[in-house]
């Protein structure tokens, strides 16, 4: 959702409105863009990289805060 100060394409308006207008701000510059949605292709080595991912996290959420700490040490 965009977060305006002010009047829409103020100095500080940010954020997706709509679902389709994005506003940001880089350095002093406000801008405006379309951001179209994007196709979501399928793809068999899409597939598998999701299905480790999914592993992943489901092995990362049962492990204990120990070994959860002791993980982030060596990373």
């Amino acid at each position: 959702m965009a977060k305006l100060k002010g009047p829409l394409f103020s100095m500080a308006a940010h954020g997706t409105l709509g679902g389709c207008l994005t506003f940001n701000t880089i350095g002093a510059k406000t801008r405006v863009r379309y951001q179209r949605k994007q196709k979501d292709f399928i793809t068999d080595a899409r597939s598998i990289q999701r299905i480790k991912f999914g592993v992943a996290s489901r092995i990362y959420a049962n492990l204990t805060q120990n070994q959860k700490d002791q993980l982030k040490a060596m990373l």
